[in-house]
């Protein structure tokens, strides 16, 4: 019995955001044990929130809230135990902790919130190696590839419709008559009314990419817009601030939210990269020679990094060496 009560009070800690990495992964090691240590975890979670719950009002300002920072890591705690998916999932209750103080309300703080109407984020994160899916409360669906973050503000799908992207997103906005769905990146703005499309906009790489798959969208670069159709792809090489549009095979952008490795035509240099990410490896090329190899490459299988590997030195003549989490490539 009292090991069950300190397990709960370390619940609580991880719940707002708080715990230490040993006793994070001492409360897991509990929660991984049996389907009644879940069942009791979920309990502490809910009357968690119940704590912090004054009014009717506050109850439906945290449903909101749990429908804006859905992904797919705050769902797989729940089913299955992954250490680095908990920790996405401890990240986002940190946040709701936070966010809940602010709207919810105790000390006296929800009565000075609500006067000043005060503007907070969310802050959606996929570490190296994952993906996330973010269901937003007006019902768009994105999909973060591996090292992305995406942010939005509290005020989402009341004054505004706008998200920040950091990183690789595939979205599919929902339409809303009068108000326009924006994604900022740090080299231009994507403005849509309805559709689906890619945009890769890492601020390691050195180009930012959208590509289109239905509907139709307006790149606001500086103050002009680029109207984009179905089937094109817009690249922007971020230090010359040229364009580059091409019509391209839509679906393969997409390719990597269902497990696919799949493009038609891509460099070694910007595969690596993604495979980096994707993987969460180190591949290091040893000249800029081998970087400059293009190829295609169509992988299905959710095959592992080395069998990747082995299915690049039969498509170009190099060479592969991997210590650990290192991956050398060479001519």
């Amino acid at each position: 019995m009292e090991e069950k009560k300190n397990i709960r009070e370390l619940a609580v800690q991880y719940f707002e955001g708080r715990i230490r990495r040993k006793d994070e992964k001492l409360l897991f090691e509990y929660v991984g044990q049996s389907e009644a240590n879940r069942t009791a975890f979920r309990q502490w979670e809910k009357e968690w929130i119940a704590s912090g719950i004054t009014d009717s009002n506050t109850t439906k300002e945290w449903e909101t809230l749990q429908r804006k920072i859905r992904t797919q890591e705050a769902i797989i705690p729940m089913l299955g135990i992954s250490k680095t998916r908990f920790s996405v999932w401890r990240k986002v209750a940190a946040v709701a902790a936070i966010v809940l103080l602010t709207v919810g309300g105790t000390l006296g703080v929800r009565q000075l919130s609500s006067s000043l109407q005060p503007e907070t984020y969310f802050v959606c994160e996929t570490p190296y190696g994952e993906k996330s899916k973010v269901v937003l409360s007006d019902g768009t669906v994105v999909w973060l590839n591996a090292g992305s973050t995406l942010k939005y503000s509290n005020k989402f799908n009341t004054a505004n419709r706008r998200v920040e992207l950091n990183g690789e997103g595939y979205f599919e906005v929902t339409k809303k008559a009068g108000a326009t769905f924006i994604v900022q990146t740090h080299g231009y703005d994507i403005v849509v009314k309805g559709t689906k499309f890619d945009v890769s906009a890492y601020d390691d790489d050195p180009f930012i990419s959208t590509t289109l798959l239905e509907g139709s969208v307006e790149l606001n670069y500086k103050g002009s817009p680029i109207m984009m159709s179905p089937g094109e792809s817009m690249r922007l090489d971020v230090e010359t601030g040229k364009f580059i549009r091409t019509q391209v095979n839509a679906s393969q952008s997409k390719a990597w939210a269902e497990n696919r490795i799949e493009f038609d035509h891509i460099t070694l240099k910007e595969l690596v990269a993604k495979l980096s990410r994707q993987y969460d490896v180190n591949i290091r090329l040893e000249s800029e020679a081998v970087g400059d190899k293009t190829f295609r490459i169509s992988l299905r299988n959710r095959e592992t990094i080395g069998e990747v590997m082995t299915a690049l030195q039969e498509i170009i003549p190099i060479t592969v060496e991997r210590k650990g989490k290192d991956i050398y490539i060479r001519e």
